[in-house]
């Protein structure tokens, strides 16, 4: 039998029951890719991350993440959480930790009891989507549609006030048939503590509502630094959890800050 560690956190949080929760397996070499895919489908979170250390090079640890249903080639905040587990569980020496990834090199640096993530921007394209896939979404049609370019089945949907945002209650059954990956839809905010409201349905990935994205701010952040000239901006997904991303936009990256907090730790076993 191989016993393997897991942590499991909550992400862009400062308090447990909050945020994104992710699992954190570390491993000294790969699994299979079945038994990975099958260890996320048991943990039933948005993301279970898996990393394996890295011996010279560029890199310290070489990432991949993993939903119930598919790998993904980047996510934020099990990233987050697996920065605070190499921090504060693994005893790394150092304050920035170099990440091998599928969207290239990531880092993921000390700040106070923060972590600031470096990553990718995700551009988009204009781009369309049927009237039942709206409606879907809200009455309120929206005044912007596109695509990610990484991601060309992810939709962004742009509309006028964070309330809109707030208030959506999308018919899950529509979107899972609609859109093969995701739809992002973001607003400015209609409060003062943040910038930007947004919210993430994945339901073709059986994730119905992820609850704080750090990919997505790399898609909604840039959008909103080019409409308001503003480089840092905050942040809010508006889930049922809830949780804030403080964004710096730098040209081509995207600086994502935020705490985590271990929920548990335990040990997995395999035949």
């Amino acid at each position: 039998m191989t016993t393997l560690p897991i942590y499991q956190l909550d992400a862009f949080t400062s308090h447990l029951f909050a945020g994104n929760p992710a699992a954190v397996v570390p491993l000294e070499q790969w699994l299979p890719d079945e038994t990975m895919q099958l260890i996320a489908l048991e943990n039933n979170l948005s993301e279970t991350a898996f990393f394996v250390p890295v011996e010279g090079g560029d890199a310290d640890f070489h990432i991949r993440w993993f939903t119930p249903t598919v790998e993904v080639p980047l996510c934020g905040h099990a990233t987050l959480a697996s920065a605070f587990t190499i921090f504060n569980q693994l005893g790394f020496n150092g304050d920035e930790i170099r990440l091998q990834s599928k969207s290239g090199i990531l880092t993921a640096r000390r700040d106070g009891e923060a972590i600031v993530l470096n990553f990718p921007v995700q551009p988009i394209v204009p781009g369309t989507v049927p009237d039942e896939f709206a409606a879907a979404l809200s009455p309120e049609k929206p005044q912007e549609v596109f695509k990610v370019v990484s991601r060309d089945t992810d939709f962004v949907l742009v509309y006028g006030n964070g309330k809109t945002i707030r208030d959506m209650k999308p018919d899950m059954s529509v979107l899972g048939t609609l859109a093969d990956r995701g739809v992002i839809v973001t607003a400015p905010s209609d409060s003062d503590d943040c910038d930007m409201v947004s919210r993430y349905f994945l339901p073709a990935l059986g994730i119905n509502e992820d609850p704080v994205t750090g990919y997505m701010h790399c898609v909604v952040a840039p959008y909103w630094a080019g409409k308001t000239g503003k480089t840092n901006l905050m942040g809010y997904q508006a889930s049922a959890r809830g949780g804030f991303i403080d964004c710096t936009v730098e040209g081509e990256r995207v600086h994502l800050k935020g705490r985590a907090v271990l929920f548990m730790k335990g040990e997995i076993y395999l035949p």
